[in-house]
């Protein structure tokens, strides 16, 4: 007996240890979800690095056995997607192309990882919070880049392109450092180069095109330099970009990620139920200005698509009074910001002639007689782009721009082939049935559960919208966000009791 009680004794602690050890593992593998949510409309960097150390930390608790697993919802179909995309990449005609794309398809562990690990509505009231803040942040700092500027614009109104050219510079160029400091005005650039004897060097920091193109010029004489600047027929104004980018360097997978977050923001902003009249005026003041942001990357389809999801979500909220002011304020302003954004970029709404619309044409014909070459594999993802000399295209033999079909069904098909191409309508298709029955189960589980499902499936409905335009599977920025939004709503599914049947 008493054998007994000192063997009952000893074993006793052993199941509040093993319970304490996965509590940490629990807490890590949040922490990361909340890095990711911090980080992925900011730094795409430090989104994948955070989901790679909360996939290490989750295999770590699979391999100690301390794991339940939940039957979430999708799960067939993204493993099939995963799957096919993987033989593709195995009969690749560039296999180092594609295997590195192949980071960008794992990324849908998020979706897994996500409802996996997150258990109750709180955690999910985090993350959303914390994807919504990032958001914010980065909206902030494209507010205030063009407001105070990026640097000292050139606009060479009559100054011969001749003269700007000797010292590597052109018309519209933005001075952003002089030697390393940061310059915002005329007044500091001519201050921070007096600084600097008349015969020594100055090192400037320009940019120019729009993504930002960043370079470094070395002026042999200071002199020269300030001599140029004062003429006349130089202005010297303000900065900004050509086309908001925010921190991801490049304007389309900013506007991708911008329509996501603001569809969950106009989500919650009029969904149904007890919440505080400044909790809807600073979420409605936030897709406002996420709505601006969008317009100032003169992305016409991102525009459109934000646009057509808020119009989905307000109808599903919507009495049937309202049904039509809510149609005509869609179109209004649909029209307006199509039309400034066309006067920006010095656009017509459809003009075959655009060089645009003719690479875009031209990649598409160009499609058909790759997909019959390779029906079942493809070429393999990214194998177009890496090796453009191979395949003949016309579009690359007019234009010097070797890039995608802008259009993610067809780059499916025609670098993974049609059983991808389907196992990925599949799974779009399938998560937008899940979306609707979530959206109705939700009706009556409170304010945020039925903003975040709604908010969700406009943005999914938006970003469908997009990728028929543009090749937006090859967006990590916005791939992020996007199985980042499915795990949120395969979590809201799981904590909601009565949330409907699983979907596979």
């Amino acid at each position: 007996m008493l054998k007994s009680a000192s063997l009952s004794e000893s074993e006793s602690p052993a199941p509040a240890v093993s319970s304490k050890w996965t509590n940490w593992i629990d807490v890590a593998i949040f922490i990361c979800l909340a890095a990711i949510a911090v980080c992925a409309p900011l730094t795409t960097k430090g989104a994948t690095n955070a989901f790679r150390a909360a996939t290490a930390i989750w295999l770590v608790k699979i391999f100690t056995g301390r794991i339940r697993f939940y039957r979430q919802p999708l799960a067939l179909p993204l493993f099939l997607f995963l799957s096919l995309s993987f033989i593709s990449t195995l009969f690749s005609v560039v296999p180092f192309m594609s295997w590195g794309r192949m980071r960008t398809v794992t990324l849908l562990f998020i979706a897994v990882l996500l409802p996996q690990t997150v258990s109750s509505l709180r955690q999910i009231r985090i993350l959303t919070g914390l994807l919504i803040a990032g958001c914010c942040l980065a909206v902030l700092y494209t507010g205030w880049q063009y407001t105070a500027g990026i640097g000292v614009k050139l606009e060479a109104t009559g100054v011969p392109g001749t003269t700007l050219s000797k010292f590597g510079l052109q018309p519209d160029d933005i001075i952003q450092q002089v030697n390393g400091k940061r310059t915002l005005t005329a007044g500091q650039l001519f201050t921070k180069l007096r600084k600097v004897p008349a015969d020594a060097e100055v090192h400037l920091l320009a940019a120019r095109f729009a993504p930002l193109e960043h370079f470094k010029i070395l002026i042999q004489r200071r002199q020269e330099l300030e001599d140029y600047l004062s003429q006349p027929g130089l202005k010297l104004v303000r900065g900004h970009p050509l086309r908001a980018e925010g921190f991801l360097k490049h304007y389309f997978p900013y506007s991708e990620v911008l329509v996501l977050i603001g569809l969950l923001v106009w989500g919650l902003c009029i969904a149904g139920g007890d919440v505080s009249t400044g909790a809807r005026v600073a979420l409605c003041l936030a897709f406002l200005a996420i709505t601006v942001a969008v317009g100032l990357t003169l992305t016409r389809i991102s525009l459109v698509s934000l646009l057509a999801g808020a119009l989905l979500i307000s109808l599903m909220r919507a009495e049937r009074k309202t049904i039509v002011r809510i149609l005509v304020g869609f179109i209004i302003v649909t029209l307006v910001g199509v039309h400034w954004i066309n006067q920006r970029r010095a656009l017509t709404v459809f003009n075959t002639a655009d060089p645009g619309t003719q690479y875009r044409l031209l990649m598409w014909r160009d499609s058909l007689k790759l997909i019959r070459a390779h029906p079942l594999v493809g070429v393999g993802l990214d194998s177009i782009s890496g090796d453009w000399h191979r395949w003949d295209l016309e579009a690359y033999r007019r234009y010097p721009l070797h890039t995608h079909f802008h259009s993610t069904p067809i780059q499916f098909a025609v670098e993974c082939g049609l059983p991808t191409l389907f196992a990925w309508l599949g799974l779009v298709i399938a998560y937008l049935v899940f979306l609707l029955r979530l959206a109705r189960a939700t009706r009556d589980k409170g304010w945020f559960a039925q903003g975040l499902a709604l908010g969700i499936l406009g943005g999914h409905v938006a970003f469908l919208l997009i990728s028929l335009l543009q090749y937006s599977f090859g967006d990590a920025e916005a791939m992020v966000v996007f199985w980042f939004c499915m795990g949120l709503a395969l979590a809201l599914h799981r904590v909601l009791p009565d949330a409907g049947p699983v979907v596979v």
